[in-house]
């Protein structure tokens, strides 16, 4: 079958959870210099927050219309997991759980700002997060003595350069044979009986849905996938020849979402759906309508969550195509 290539994300799942902090997550509102920035920030540019530009507080920001996590790190100069990881409370880990008008903390740098426990230390914290002690103590913002460095319980200590895993569960692999999970913890979309059916794909994928704009975030560390526009009941299409292996809500954020097992070690999955079309253990080929977008897994507005996943890797979409053409 000749494929009609136009452009064309999320794998398996060995980063289910990674780590929480030695003690507690955030809560919604942290200790910040309450700055309320304008809305009309130039998302799209890192130009506005240059080094010379060092901030040294945190900074309350406003979602605006059209924003997405990563735009926003940009243009104070981040990496979208600082910010992702700063504000749990409201994303939960989950960059399309953001909405206009959340107000965000925003780190002078890149890293974790966390409340100190029981036990803590600036070296188990240094440690835990894979930062350098001495840079937590240099912090001026952390008013920690150099002479007697020590924090106590409650304090909020940031921590430049640390690094966290994600506290949220991806949606595994389910392989057609091994397709049948337990709908109580994945969602009424779990299959109820595995198949055995001998087809399988090119590896060779098209776009799923007609104009493939990326409207929400794209493909980064704790978003492996692209976040395509659609209209409210527009087509989704199979990105390429397979069998379904999920069909219904998910449990795990996607909203009503698709799977497909494409026979070769590959997979594609289509989330934040209005009515899921293809039901469980069909075949379905490249361009068959499996699906209509919605809303049901990012509520600022309609686009489709998009991924490919290659075993246990995840790959970008955008470059997947692009290479095939």
């Amino acid at each position: 079958m000749k494929k009609q290539v136009w452009r064309s994300a999320f794998a398996s799942l060995p980063f289910i959870l990674a780590a929480c902090s030695p003690s507690q997550s955030a809560p919604t509102q942290l200790p910040t210099a309450q700055i309320q920035l304008s809305t009309s920030i130039a998302l799209t540019s890192t130009e506005e927050s240059s080094p010379a530009q060092a901030r040294t507080e945190i900074e309350t920001y406003t979602v605006a219309e059209g924003d997405s996590v990563s735009s926003i790190a940009a243009a104070f100069g981040l990496q979208p997991e600082t910010v992702l990881w700063a504000n749990y409370d409201f994303l939960l880990d989950d960059p399309d759980y953001l909405l206009p008008g959340m107000q965000l903390s925003i780190l002078p740098v890149d890293g974790i700002y966390h409340q100190a426990g029981g036990g803590d230390s600036v070296q188990s914290l240094a440690a835990f997060f894979g930062a350098d002690a001495q840079a937590i103590v240099d912090w001026s913002g952390n008013q920690i003595d150099s002479a007697d460095p020590q924090v106590f319980v409650g304090q909020w200590v940031l921590i430049p350069g640390g690094t966290r895993g994600l506290r949220r569960r991806f949606l595994s692999n389910l392989p057609r044979g091994a397709m049948a999970v337990d709908p109580i913890e994945y969602g009424v979309g779990a299959c109820p009986e595995n198949v055995n059916v001998d087809i399988a794909g090119e590896g060779q994928y098209s776009w799923p849905v007609d104009d493939p704009t990326i409207r929400g975030d794209g493909y980064w560390s704790a978003h492996p996938g692209l976040d395509l526009s659609i209209a409210v009941d527009g087509e989704v299409h199979a990105a390429d020849v397979g069998v379904v292996v999920f069909s219904g809500w998910s449990n795990f954020g996607y909203g009503s979402t698709i799977m497909l097992d494409h026979g070769n070690g590959e997979f594609s999955l289509y989330a934040g759906l209005s009515t899921v079309i293809a039901n469980c253990g069909s075949s379905v080929d490249e361009g068959d309508v499996i699906a209509t977008g919605g809303m049901s897994g990012h509520p600022s507005e309609p686009f489709v969550h998009f991924e490919i996943r290659r075993g246990e890797e995840f790959l970008d979409p955008s470059q997947v195509i692009q290479s095939e053409n």
